[in-house]
């Protein structure tokens, strides 16, 4: 991996972990629901003030694949609802919540070795593992 990637990477790492942290302030004093369509009105509002900018223009919409955000952001959407919901049932076990839920890149993972022909190698199976035994660790 390049510096660059790397360094993008890491700063998204840190936003996760601060996006989990606020997930859990925020389903609790808000409730899951009421936290989860605030957070939907800031993404509209964002990418409202993103379009009206002309920083980031609105791109072309292909028709014939539509489908791939559409679908993606119900994805996104369940997830953090299943997510909320997870969390407000955490009792005192946010960390092994989050850590948990991080384990989708082992779901992306298999479904891009079955539909993008993506190798699977021992080592993606070894960070797998390495992954899962460390989001058991934190519910411990």
């Amino acid at each position: 991996m390049n510096t660059t990637a790397l360094s993008l990477t890491l700063l998204a790492v840190l936003c996760f972990g601060v996006w989990g942290f606020f997930m859990k302030l925020g389903q609790e004093r808000l409730g899951a629901m009421p936290h989860l369509m605030g957070m939907g009105v800031t993404t509209a509002v964002v990418v409202v003030i993103a379009i009206l900018s002309r920083q980031f223009p609105l791109p072309p919409m292909r028709p014939d694949v539509m489908w791939l955000p559409v679908v993606a952001t119900v994805a996104t959407l369940l997830a953090m609802l299943f997510l909320v919901l997870a969390l407000s049932k955490a009792q005192g076990q946010t960390a092994g919540v989050v850590a948990l839920s991080a384990l989708y890149p082992g779901v992306t993972a298999i479904l891009a070795a079955l539909f993008l022909g993506e190798g699977f190698t021992p080592a993606k199976v070894g960070g797998l593992v390495c992954a899962a035994l460390a989001a058991y660790l934190f519910t411990r």
